[in-house]
């Protein structure tokens, strides 16, 4: 029995000299880390100075902030407080503030629509209200709300007017059946129409490269963002059938 009390006080004696030499030695050298964001950097290296701690001063590196003013202290590199604490001679990094964040309306004139999502967001700015105008002397964006070059807080939202392109002009669908596609494609392409698809199908006692089936239909309005697929006759093995060629299609327009 007297040897555990024994062993319990000298522990509990242990547990004392441990506190004290912490509570002298360790924090009798160490203070608390100050708040420092916010203070000028005389005032910051004054409170670093009672305190025994250097003050290195981040120049190569700055933060917008809207809450503290340009060249104040706006980044502590070791959080404040009473509980974390700091030996003597120890150095506090600080950033200072460089000021509300100056955003400017982009230049976004004669840009698509997708560039100008881009650009916004690349300079923290926001695509507002996206309105669409027939003028065709200009193509792409024509005007911005708020005007470009004006100085906007971020995240602000810009409206565009956009021109669109006018459509193509509207034409009714020759028939193209019974000729040879070497004289309708070049006359389709004159007017901004284009033969996306070629097929090639044997038939007998047709000559070669003369259209049997077209799409769309002959009678169809059709413009130059429309496909023209066409069915070509393929001649057969051992026939030979001359065709004169025949001439292009008419086209007409539609009101």
């Amino acid at each position: 029995m007297n040897r555990a009390i024994f062993i319990f006080l000298v522990l509990i004696a242990f547990g004392i000299s441990t506190y004290l030499s912490f509570t002298f030695f360790i924090r009798g050298r160490s203070v608390s880390t100050p708040n420092l964001v916010g203070k000028s950097v005389s005032d910051a290296r004054a409170i670093c100075s009672d305190l025994g701690i250097s003050l290195l001063v981040d120049d190569s590196h700055r933060r917008n902030s809207d809450r503290i003013a340009a060249g104040n202290v706006a980044w502590q590199n070791r959080a404040p407080g009473t509980t974390n604490l700091v030996k003597r001679g120890t150095a506090i990094r600080v950033e200072l503030s460089a000021g509300p964040l100056v955003l400017a309306v982009p230049n976004l004139d004669g840009q698509s629509p997708r560039t100008a999502l881009l650009r916004l967001g690349q300079q923290n700015l926001k695509l507002d209200n996206l309105t669409y105008a027939d003028i065709p002397e200009k193509q792409g964006i024509v005007a911005e709300e708020p005007p470009r070059g004006t100085v906007v807080a971020a995240d602000a939202k810009v409206s565009l007017l956009v021109s669109t392109a006018p459509p193509p002009p509207a034409y009714v669908m020759p028939d193209l059946i019974d000729q040879p596609l070497d004289s309708v494609r070049p006359s389709l392409e004159m007017h901004g129409l284009t033969i996306s698809t070629v097929k090639f199908e044997a038939y007998p006692g047709i000559a070669d490269g003369i259209v049997i089936r077209q799409f769309p239909l002959r009678g169809a309005p059709v413009s130059g963002r429309d496909p023209i697929t066409v069915v070509v006759s393929k001649q057969e093995e051992g026939g030979i059938i001359e065709q004169p060629a025949a001439p292009g299609p008419v086209l007409t327009t539609t009101q």
